[in-house]
């Protein structure tokens, strides 16, 4: 018998879930960016702009979703990220003060209530775009601590968000900032506009720690596009592949929540599936010059070879869990989520 992991009779349609635009610090208009990734392949949008929430179902059609959503800033204001090299506080610029990015995705496209919120907090450009409606928040003053962190996260799965942690390098995050939060749905492990800026943001390493560590979440891939001076060097990087049955924002929303996603800078994963007559994991992909299988431990396995397309992995016992890479010639790598092999009976 097969079981898919990721099934090819799904529709894989692409996903950028980190963008932003005129409604905070892009160039571009939620609907300029919306005809500028359709031209590029891509299905799905997360209009993620900075503090505030819109409804961007007007801008889903047949061919398109539009994801409602945000990204949160928890900015720590009283001292400098790195004590050994910026000892004073209150001198320090925003550059050397460490911050939490947490995109929240709605899992209903209307539910545009800013959780999570201090009314005193928003920018009066976010204001003016709600004009002549007023911006409905909470009033919960978010700090950049362990515990303002976690309530964040708590008010906004509570109030029907996925929740996700962005470029933890950029934002100098360390592992103490990030190991023990609870209630993330995913992990940004490629920010494509900050790896442009740092060569930095390629953060696997800290999706692993996580899972070592019993998190469940999942690795994405973004953009994070400003398309500033009306440029498109930062979009189009990293991406997301999301497998539905019909392109619809409860199926994509749901789709994201189960797990039925993988990330990608170029490599496409044609399906991944345990044969459980021949106790192997089989994967097919597009030309590779790497599939490798990671484990628990030390238990990953690579095959190595010029235009790979298939690969299998016996299962020995004692992976625990496992995801797949698959690096092309020219250094782009796809990755899968973790999968758990006692969900599948081993």
């Amino acid at each position: 018998m097969k079981i898919y992991l990721i099934d090819p009779t799904k529709k894989w349609v692409k996903a950028n879930l980190h963008c932003h635009t005129t409604n905070s610090d892009g160039h571009f208009s939620p609907i300029e960016v919306k005809k500028l990734y359709k031209e590029h392949g891509y299905q799905v949008v997360a209009f993620s702009d900075h503090e505030v929430l819109f409804d961007s179902s007007y801008l889903t059609d047949d061919n398109f979703v539009a994801i409602t959503s945000s990204e949160y800033s928890l900015n720590d204001d009283q001292k400098p990220a790195n004590f050994a090299y910026t000892s004073q506080e209150g001198s320090v610029s925003w550059r050397d003060r460490k911050v939490f990015h947490l995109n929240l995705f709605a899992k209903n496209p209307h539910n545009c209530f800013h959780i999570a919120t201090n009314y005193e907090r928003l920018e009066q450009k976010a204001i003016n775009l709600y004009k002549p409606n007023i911006i409905q928040c909470d009033g919960y003053n978010r700090k950049a601590t362990p515990e303002g962190v976690q309530e964040t996260i708590n008010r906004a799965n509570k109030a029907g968000f996925l929740v996700q942690l962005n470029h933890p390098n950029w934002s100098l995050n360390t592992r103490e900032d990030y190991i023990n939060l609870k209630g993330l749905w995913g992990l940004e492990i490629l920010n494509y506009g900050t790896e442009l800026e740092t060569g930095a943001e390629y953060s696997i390493n800290i999706y692993d720690d996580m899972i070592r560590n019993g998190h469940r979440l999942i690795p994405t891939m973004g953009d994070d596009n400003h398309n500033r001076n009306g440029l498109l060097d930062d979009s189009f990087g990293a991406f997301n592949y999301i497998g539905v049955d019909n392109l619809t924002y409860d199926e994509v929303l749901k789709a994201m929540e189960d797990g039925n996603i993988y990330s990608s800078t170029g490599p496409i994963i044609h399906s991944l599936y345990i044969d459980t007559e021949e106790g192997k994991i089989w994967v097919e992909c597009t030309n590779a010059t790497d599939i490798i299988f990671v484990g628990l431990n030390r238990t990953f396995r690579n095959h190595h070879g010029d235009n790979l397309t298939r690969a299998d992995f016996k299962i020995f016992g004692g992976e625990v869990y496992f995801r797949i890479t698959v690096k092309d010639k020219c250094g782009k790598v796809a990755h899968t989520r973790v999968f758990y092999l006692n969900e599948y009976g081993y």
